[in-house]
């Protein structure tokens, strides 16, 4: 990755707070764990061991395995909660466990500089990267309390807790910091108390101003004791590892003054550990892994920012060669990276290096990179609504909000628990083509004889390929595919049946996990009752409760109706549970909500003046489906002009009303032109040749017809109450739909 040098303006530096200028460190270093450490108070050892609070803990293990986590952090996919709060991520701890993160990586959590702008993300963001103090807790992540609520609860699931620590500066608002901190042999004062001049200067690099930010003089005594007892703090509160922002900007051990800053504040408790060191070609980056693995005893390391520019550009040109995906392109040992398709800082700077990249093609990345035996892939959640052909943040969630849900897409969870399956299998690893590039076979095998330890996924970024005749290295059997149920066979090196369906991943493998889940999920219905039908796989004495009052067992397959005694805009959940092979618990929480059956769900949009028509295709996202639910084949269908007197419509808008078997929490629009052959629609295709993700639509929305950075916004509806009714006839009947009430009813 190339140093852009940034411009000095403040919205600049707010924009590239972690982007972490790619400088380099030069000279080779050796033994980091032979060094002399000074004696100090703020070494002594730390209240909890993460590793001994959780690996060696039975309860926590038996949670791990209950949803088939990894076991060592640095073979587990981890989940990135870009700007999610405390809270936010405490309530979606279950179904972070079920789609089969190991790991959950947060914010930064001291103290932070406030810009006064509420919870934007637009020049808001970078906040939580420019620290006050060395306490625990800010305004967009939340308390300490919160923090160590999260780490109970995630501990009862078997996930980690991993926080992002800004250890390399202070904001640079001087007058915001914490007095405690505003003593002046705190801060490096070289380039004449300024920013770094010459990048490829190891010395400015490691003791000069980072974008104005007050550079932590990281040869005091005391500014290491400090830090490390805000480190020692978070360990007692739950967290298991660290992320160190701009870590290459801090000297290695062997340095200048011999710094003992890193083997200080490194002695914390955390079990895994790693720094962001952006790689050029004097980042040093396998001795940074060295330092920060001897201190964890769970794995640690560096990250892979060259992979992923790599990654991404396989991915933008749907080249996946698997000579050139092979290599991890970092001279760290890969059980030492953190893998990624892209970055927050890849995402969110000004520069916007994969801003405009699909969330198509994140998914494909993560389908390269999740499957692969080696690294820590970290999975970058966007902000709701945001990124691809969508404005880089649509404002649609806030700061400490979840953000969008493509970290549980099927494909993204059938990957993960792939992955934690043959890493716990200690299954060896081979990429190849499938018929062209643009279909990449990721192979996990051990050659045992047995096929139900083996397993293939395949990233398919072109049509669908047929697999008859492909060399292969797993084991003879029949495999399934756990997205689509489809199957291929293998016998004698080759497989033999099968096929990759295009623009998608398949996942070959037996998941012998347990698991209970419900179909539909999570959704809505516009009947008296609904059927719901009850899944029990691997697993016995599978039962169900519904917040109706309804319990019992089940088998695989089984359904039951819920209802009929819940009022329109009530929700019913309904809960399940079984026993794995282990004999431990599984469990599976769904929410169906009674809408009115006279409301709709309806896409507002005004026509650009460039298009002749105005069509809507609307579509069912369910990468788990055999077929496509769509209101048509596309184009789709043409929408209507607003009528005068509609109470939601505006002058000059055209409307389309989602069919009620396509509504959803899945559902997605996309607006064109009608003419089946151009690329007049919105969203815009942002690789050529598939389309972008249509925008959801679970009620009321309008798109006011900006092709290039338009508005979707949710449209409140003004409904006009009718107070009175009159009946001029003798001969009548009233009916009350249930769940609707009244006081009087008169007929005249």
């Amino acid at each position: 990755m190339k140093h852009r040098k940034p411009a000095p303006t403040w919205h600049r530096l707010g924009l590239k707070i972690s982007k972490k200028v790619v400088v380099g460190i030069t000279a080779a270093a050796t033994a980091f764990g032979g060094l002399a450490i000074a004696s100090t108070a703020a070494q002594a050892s730390t209240d909890r061991n993460s590793y001994a609070d959780t690996v060696e803990n039975t309860t926590f293990e038996q949670a791990r395995k209950r949803y088939g986590l990894a076991q060592q952090m640095s073979e587990g996919a981890t989940l990135h909660a870009w700007e999610w709060s405390f809270k936010t991520i405490e309530e979606n701890i279950p179904a972070i466990a079920e789609a089969g993160y190991t790991s959950v990586q947060t914010e930064p959590i001291s103290a932070i500089h406030n810009g006064g702008k509420g919870k934007i993300f637009t020049e808001n963001w970078y906040y939580v990267y420019q620290p006050t103090d060395t306490t625990i807790g800010n305004w967009v992540m939340g308390t300490e309390d919160d923090l160590k609520s999260l780490c109970n609860t995630a501990h009862k699931y078997g996930v980690r807790i991993i926080v992002d620590v800004v250890a390399n500066h202070m904001t640079a608002t001087w007058g915001a910091i914490a007095d405690r901190w505003k003593k002046s042999e705190y801060y490096h004062h070289d380039c004449n108390d300024g920013d770094v001049q010459d990048w490829n200067n190891r010395y400015q690099v490691t003791h000069c101003k980072l974008l104005g930010l007050y550079d932590i003089n990281t040869e005091n005594t005391e500014t290491a004791n400090m830090m490390h007892d805000f480190l020692v703090q978070a360990v007692n509160d739950g967290v298991d590892g660290f992320r160190f922002d701009a870590a290459k900007h801090i000297e290695l051990p062997d340095e200048y003054n011999g710094s003992q800053y890193w083997n200080i504040i490194l002695n914390n408790g955390a079990q895994f550990q790693y720094g962001e060191v952006l790689q050029d070609s004097i980042s040093r980056d396998s001795d940074y892994a060295k330092l920060f693995s001897s201190h964890s005893k769970n794995g640690g390391g560096v990250t892979a920012s060259s992979y992923g520019s790599k990654l991404r550009g396989a991915l933008n040109s749907k080249n996946l060669n698997a000579g050139t995906l092979s290599d991890w392109s970092n001279s760290a040992s890969p059980s030492n990276l953190v893998s990624w398709v892209e970055s927050h800082d890849n995402y969110s700077n000004s520069d916007r290096e994969s801003t405009g990249m699909s969330e198509w093609q994140m998914t494909m990345g993560w389908g390269v990179i999740g499957s692969r035996s080696q690294t820590m892939p970290l999975y970058f959640d966007r902000p709701v609504g945001s990124g691809g052909s969508q404005p880089q943040f649509s404002e649609e969630s806030k700061l400490g909000d979840a953000g969008a849900d493509s970290w549980k897409d099927a494909q993204v969870v059938a990957v993960n628990h792939f992955r934690n399956t043959m890493n716990n299998n200690k299954a060896s690893e081979y990429l190849r083509n499938c018929g062209a590039n643009s279909c990449l076979m990721v192979e996990r095998y051990i050659k045992d004889g047995n096929f139900k330890n083996d397993g293939v996924t395949i990233t398919n970024m072109g049509d669908t390929q047929e697999l008859s005749g492909t060399a292969t290295n797993l084991d003879d059997g029949t495999y399934k595919d756990q997205v689509s149920g489809g199957t291929i066979t293998v016998s004698g090196g080759k497989i033999t049946s099968g096929s990759a369906p295009g623009g998608k991943i398949s996942v070959f493998f037996t998941d012998n996990s347990g698991s209970v889940s419900a179909t539909p999920g999570d959704s809505s219905f516009k009947t008296d009752t609904t059927t719901v039908t009850l899944n029990a796989n691997n697993v016995t004495d599978a039962t169900y409760t519904t917040s109706e009052g309804k319990s019992g067992s089940y088998q695989d397959g089984d359904t039951i109706t819920i209802g009929a005694s819940t009022a329109i805009g009530d929700t019913i959940t309904v809960k399940l549970q079984g026993k794995d092979a282990d004999v431990q618990t599984v469990s599976a929480t769904y929410k169906y909500t009674k809408k009115d059956p006279a409301a709709t769900s309806t896409a507002y949009a005004k026509k650009p003046s460039a298009w002749s028509n105005l069509y809507a295709y609307v579509y069912v996202d369910d990468s788990s489906a055999t077929t496509l639910k769509e209101n048509a084949k596309w184009p789709g269908e043409p929408m209507t002009q607003v009528a005068s007197g509609d109470t939601c419509g505006k002058d000059g808008e055209y409307k389309y009303e989602i069919p009620d078997d396509l509504e959803g929490s899945n559902t997605r629009i996309i607006f064109n032109d009608g003419n089946a052959t151009n690329t007049k629609k919105y969203p815009a295709d942002t690789t050529e040749g598939v389309d972008a993700a249509g925008l959801k639509i679970d009620g009321n929305y309008a798109w006011d017809g900006n092709t290039s950075s338009g508005t979707w916004e949710a449209r409140n509806c003004v409904v006009t109450p009718t107070k009175s009714v009159r009946i001029d006839q003798s001969d009548y009947s009233v009916d009350l739909s249930n769940g609707v009430t009244t006081k009087q009813l008169t007929a005249t």
